[in-house]
Formats: structure tokens, C-alpha cells, sequence
């Protein structure tokens, strides 16, 4: 089917295409990069979203002239014409041949399916997984890496494809790969744009600069038109959708006719809303910057402090690259922040659109090292754990709030609902966190400290308050003795019997959900518990909660130590 729609796109783009309107790379110089609002009602094509003493931008020959008229002294760098496509760049077809060959050689940790379809013709989007557990979704942190959002922009696609080559060829032998495969889950998208990529490369286009999918804007069902159709999906998210691009068709920034509109965003956001990634990172070309959420008419981010030094080490590790703030509206690093609390960087990579052949593996090996720091973030610096109801210890779907870090410009974040999973990387610092669900008891927890070598751990349970019913909370309970005696002063003995046929482990939590205690099976499913922790202190006098589980199933109960 795949093959298929390819071909029709083929014929289609042959037959249909209209020449477009001739472009040149242009370099504008200015003496602050603020005088670069100036321009803004142009909504310009910019080479790169980093802005110096001088910006560069993809106009015509109308554009140049109203730049120059406006005061500003240019330069042309590139004529489009002047450009070719590599043969060694991947097509799309010869992207999902490497990604079958990849599933093929690595079937048992990885996986290969459609994230969507293409705007305009339908062609499937790759979406290729590495995990250890590939199928089951697991308790464990995740990463998106996408390229290709705008067609012009293969290196993108490059990047992609060899870290997913490095890391399977490395596995199990490195260290780095084992953490990846096993404590983690890596999803590539590594062509957004596949119908605006089929177009540049095998419509023989003089233009292979295109930067959109090629939405039917004119809604005629005819000719591709370069001068009208089309969307840049990374204006199309819906945040703050209004702000960014341009409303008309005709703009190569044009946003579309509605926020999130075109298939492939949807496609993505879906994903990201389900699978909560905890980092991820937007390859696009050209420039050496590592770009991050988001200045926002002089206004930050809360968590400005850590994506600064995310962004800085990213930057270090890649070689050389300049560090900033995005524009806080609609691009995709800022919908994954601002609407999910990902922590999603742009790079901005090589210095051309579609750099030389020979251009490709010094590219893709210097952001490799990115990528690792990147992903090996998610593993320290940081507060983790669950949001768990007190009673049943079922996963809740909560919102988590680091005091002081909050703010009206980004979306709540939240727990996931399957597992109550919360990871909320941070500076080395102390914090207190605030979790909260309607029907449910305010907590607040003081005190966490954060340190640089692994992530703190908390458990959280919430209380649902008196009165408020949520279903059968029985339904996973089995009949057990419980504590003897309830309450104690020296030691007590809990039952809970058999749950399965092998032994369970017992742990204990305080009432602010941290684990006290694990415990090993005594004879006939009991526990002795002396009050004591894990290293062995004495704990307070209170109430504590304690959970057996193996897969027979588990038992849960309370409690209460007194002096």
C-alpha cells in the first residue's frame, strides 16, 4: 500500500507541479538582534531561528527589495537553483527500507509501525521504538527524537538513522546502550513531513527548498502549487497558535487554516499526550544552536534555570554551539514544553539546508554525543516517583506542582494515569512539592533534596476525602489477618497469607508515601516488622502502610506505631 500511494505521489507531483517562484538565501545585518522586529510583519522564512548581528532568511526577489527599502544592508549567500539533493541522503522509500532491515536484525527490541499519515496524499509517517520490552508499556521514562518537520531539512533523517544504528549495534556490549534498551523507551519520528520530502526529491523541483507538506490550500484537488499550497508544520501547534507564522497561504511560514490542523501534527501530538516524554529533541538545519523553551515578550519559562543547563551541556557536547530561548509560540519544543512539560530541544545543525555528502557523518556523529547526554539526563537531577490512592494504592492521574515553579504560561503537569509516574528533572536544590486531585486530599512534601549522581524517589499517597466515592475500592483486596498487635510499640506481625505461589515482598510507607521498609516473606506469609527502616533507624510513631504483591495479586492495609 506503502509502495502504492508513493507512486501516485510520483505521478502526480510529474504531472501537476508548477514551477515556483524563484528564491535566494539572504543574509540581513543589524546592529542588535532586536532590530530584527522590524521585519516581523514580513513573516519571513528564516534560515535559522538564532539571531545575531545579522539574520538569514529565504526570500524573492519582492521580499529582498522591501528588506533593503526598510534600511537594512544584505547579502546573498545561495541561490536556490544553484542547489542539489545528495544521493546520499535517504528518500522516504529508502528510510523505511533501513528501518524494516534495522527491525528485521533487532526484532525483539524494537519496533516499526505508522504514527500517521501525510496531509495531503497519505503517506505513512515512521515511527521505529527501542526498548527492551518493545510492545509493553512500562514503568520507565521515555524520549521522542524527531527530523523532518520541514522537507528542506534532511540531516534531520541522517541524525536519526545512525543513532538508532549506534545504539543496536552497541547493545548489550556498552553501557550507555544497555541503559537505553533496558531502564528506558526511545521513539524516533524521524520524517514529520514525509509528502513535502517526496516532493523535493523526486519531483525534480528547482526548488529544493521546499519547507511544507503540500496541503491542497487553494481545496481544488489540482496541480501542486509551490506558490500556494502547503503548511509549515512547525507553525502549526496550538499554542499560541495565532502568533507565529503567517495566515496566508501563500507564506512559506504559513501556519495553516487551523491550530494542530494537518495530520502529521496530530499524529505527533497524539503520541506525546499518550506517552508523556520526559525529554526529546527537534532536529532541524542550518545553524550551530541549541534553542529551548521559550522568551515570551520578556517573559521565561519557570524551569528557565534547568533547560538553560540542559541546553548549555547539550550544546558542549555537540561542539561549539551558540545556547537560547525560542519564541514562545507555535512551534513543536514549545507545545512539548508548555502543554506536557517535556523537555524538548531544537538543534539547529550544519550550516546549510541540505549540507555536502561528505557533510553528513561529521554531523551525525557530533550530535550522537547530544543525544546521549540528553537521554542519560533523564536518570538524575531530578524528583521521580508515584501518585498512589491511599486506600487501594491504585495508580491517579494527579497534578504535581514543584512550589515555586509554577506558573499561568504553562499547562498543569500531571501523573500518568497508568501508573501514577511523575519525573520532574531539576537543579541540585531542595524543593517542596504540592500534589492535588479533586476529590482527593491536598499533600504537600517539604525537604526533598535533588543531588547530581541519580533521581530522588518519592511516594505519593493521596487521600480521598470522607464522603467522596470513587467505585468499588474492595475489588483487589484479599482476605488477610493483618497487623497483630495494631497498634505496637516494639515489633508487630503481618499476615497477609497467600497471594500467589511464590513469596511476596512487603513494603512499608509513610504517610507521605516514601518507602520505609521492604521486607522479605517469613513462614506462612507473615512479616515481622520492628519499626525500624531499612538502615535500620527508628522510625516516628504513626500511621504506615504497607503493601504485599507478586503476580497472584497483592494485599494492602495499615498500620499504626505508637510509643
Amino acid at each position: 500500500m506503502r509502495q502504492k500511494i508513493c507512486f501516485l505521489l510520483v505521478l502526480l507531483v510529474g504531472s501537476w507541479a508548477m514551477a515556483g517562484e524563484s528564491r535566494m538565501l539572504v543574509r540581513i545585518y543589524m546592529e542588535e538582534p532586536e532590530h530584527v522586529a522590524a521585519l516581523d510583519d514580513m513573516h519571513l522564512d528564516f534560515a535559522s531561528l538564532a539571531v545575531t548581528d545579522h539574520a538569514d532568511v529565504v526570500v524573492t526577489t519582492l521580499e529582498l527589495t522591501e528588506i533593503e527599502r526598510r534600511g537594512f544592508q544584505t547579502e546573498i549567500m545561495q541561490y536556490e537553483a544553484d542547489v542539489l539533493v545528495p544521493p546520499e541522503y535517504h528518500t522516504v522509500d529508502q528510510t523505511w527500507a533501513v528501518l524494516d532491515s534495522l527491525h528485521q536484525l533487532y526484532p525483539t527490541i524494537t519496533e516499526l509501525d505508522t504514527l500517521g499519515f501525510s496531509q495531503r496524499f497519505g503517506l505513512p509517517i515512521p515511527h521505529f521504538v527501542i526498548s527492551q520490552n518493545v510492545g509493553t508499556r512500562e514503568d520507565e521514562p521515555a524520549a521522542l527524537i524527531n527530523g523532518m518537520h520541514h522537507a528542506r531539512e534532511p540531516i534531520g533523517n541522517e541524525i536519526c538513522l545512525f543513532t538508532m544504528k549506534r545504539i543496536l549495534e552497541d547493545y548489550p556490549d556498552s553501557a550507555y546502550a544497555q541503559r537505553f534498551v533496558d531502564s528506558m523507551e526511545v521513539h524516533f519520528v524521524p520524517i514529520v513531513n514525509p509528502e513535502g520530502w517526496k516532493y523535493v526529491t523526486d519531483s525534480s523541483l528547482s526548488s529544493p527548498w521546499w519547507r511544507k507538506n503540500l496541503r491542497d490550500n487553494a481545496n481544488n484537488g489540482g496541480p501542486i502549487d509551490p506558490n500556494y499550497d502547503g503548511v509549515d508544520l512547525n507553525r502549526n501547534y496550538d499554542w499560541r497558535w495565532t502568533e507565529g507564522g503567517s495566515s496566508s497561504p501563500s507564506s512559506w511560514v504559513y501556519r495553516g487554516p487551523s491550530p494542530a490542523s494537518e495530520s502529521e501534527i496530530q499524529a505527533l501530538v497524539s503520541l506525546s499526550t499518550e506517552r508523556k516524554f520526559v525529554v526529546g529533541l527537534s532536529y532541524h538545519s542550518f545553524g550551530y544552536d541549541v534553542l529551548f523553551p521559550w522568551v515570551y515578550y520578556g517573559q521565561y519559562t519557570p524551569d528557565l534555570t534547568t533547560l538553560f543547563e540542559i541546553a548549555q551541556n547539550l550544546a558542549w557536547e555537540i561542539g561549539n554551539y551558540s545556547v537560547g530561548p525560542l519564541d514562545g509560540t507555535n512551534m513543536s519544543s514549545v507545545w512539548f514544553y508548555g502543554a506536557l512539560g517535556m523537555y524538548d530541544f531544537l538543534i539547529e545543525t550544519a550550516y546549510s539546508f541540505i549540507p555536502p555528502a561528505e557533510s553528513i557523518i561529521v554531523e551525525t556523529e557530533k550530535n550522537f554525543r547530544g543525544l546521549k547526554y540528553l537521554l542519560n539526563r533523564s536518570f538524575y537531577s531530578g524528583i521521580a516517583g508515584h501518585v498512589l490512592d491511599s486506600l487501594t494504592l491504585e495508580p491517579l492521574e494527579a497534578t504535581i506542582e514543584v512550589v515555586g515553579l509554577t506558573g499561568d504560561s504553562i499547562v498543569p503537569r500531571t501523573s500518568d494515569s497508568l501508573f501514577g509516574r511523575f519525573y520532574r528533572l531539576l537543579q541540585n536544590w531542595t524543593y517542596e512539592m504540592r500534589f492535588s486531585r479533586p476529590g482527593y486530599t491536598t499533600k504537600t512534601i517539604s525537604n526533598i533534596s535533588v543531588v547530581s549522581d541519580s533521581l530522588t524517589y518519592i511516594e505519593v499517597l493521596l487521600a480521598q476525602v470522607p464522603g467522596v466515592e470513587s467505585g468499588d475500592m474492595t475489588q483487589h483486596f484479599d482476605v488477610h489477618s493483618g497487623a497483630l498487635p495494631n497498634p505496637f510499640r516494639g515489633h508487630c506481625i503481618i499476615s497477609v497469607g497467600s497471594i500467589g505461589d511464590t513469596p511476596a515482598r512487603l513494603s512499608i510507607y509513610d504517610t507521605a508515601g516514601r518507602l520505609v521498609r521492604s521486607l522479605a516473606c517469613g513462614p506462612k506469609g507473615a512479616y515481622l516488622w520492628d519499626g525500624r527502616d531499612d538502615i535500620g533507624r527508628r522510625v516516628e510513631p504513626g500511621v504506615y502502610f504497607y503493601r504485599a504483591e507478586n503476580k497472584g495479586g497483592y494485599v494492602l492495609g495499615k498500620v499504626v506505631m505508637v510509643r
